[in-house]
């Protein structure tokens, strides 16, 4: 056997030629990069998200004011404070300022600061001169403006011109406990 034959060359296949065995893929494979990918899509699409609700947001700010800064109406405000109320300023009836004159019968209260020492002493001290003024507030109104559509600007009125006979403005709200007017 002289022939130089290699063992590693023949072939036993029909063709004649020998098939190569598929090669192995060293590593993760493309298991690891479907993952990847994936990981790639979310993340790329997180990002657009973030950056589409940015813009948004800015562009919505960029008008004015933001929404938290608006005024509310006064039926959402939080509650008024707590006030001391003096009730020493007896009740009021004067005829009011119509051709046929009505009779206004008012019993309001003065609301101050719970910490204001002062403010009811002088409310005491001046009551008949804060009588005399309201009598003569309510005898220049007519029946129709003191209806109880026209309740809060009598009382803003009222408000002002206590604090403008007062040393300082310690009165902060006024109640009417009654405002009637009646036909005489």
């Amino acid at each position: 056997m002289s022939d130089n034959i290699d063992d590693q060359d023949m072939s036993f296949a029909e063709g004649g030629e020998a098939e190569a065995a598929p090669a192995k893929a060293k590593g993760a494979g493309p298991g690891i990069l479907r993952i990847l990918m994936i990981v790639g899509i979310a993340l790329g699409a997180v990002i657009l998200i973030v950056t589409v609700v940015v813009v948004t947001v800015n562009i919505m700010n960029s008008g004015g004011k933001a929404v938290a800064s608006q005024p509310l109406s006064e039926a959402y405000q939080a509650s008024t404070p707590i006030f001391q109320y003096i009730e020493t300023i007896s009740e009021i009836r004067t005829a009011t300022n119509d051709k046929e004159p009505h009779s206004a019968i008012v019993k309001i209260s003065i609301g101050m600061d719970k910490e204001d020492k002062e403010g009811p002493i002088e409310i005491n001290a001046r009551a008949p001169q804060i009588r005399d003024m309201l009598r003569a507030f309510f005898a220049k109104k007519t029946a129709e403006e003191l209806g109880p559509d026209r309740e809060g600007e009598l009382k803003q009125e009222v408000l002002e011109r206590l604090n403008g006979m007062l040393t300082k403005r310690m009165v902060k709200e006024v109640l009417f406990e009654k405002l009637d007017v009646v036909a005489q």
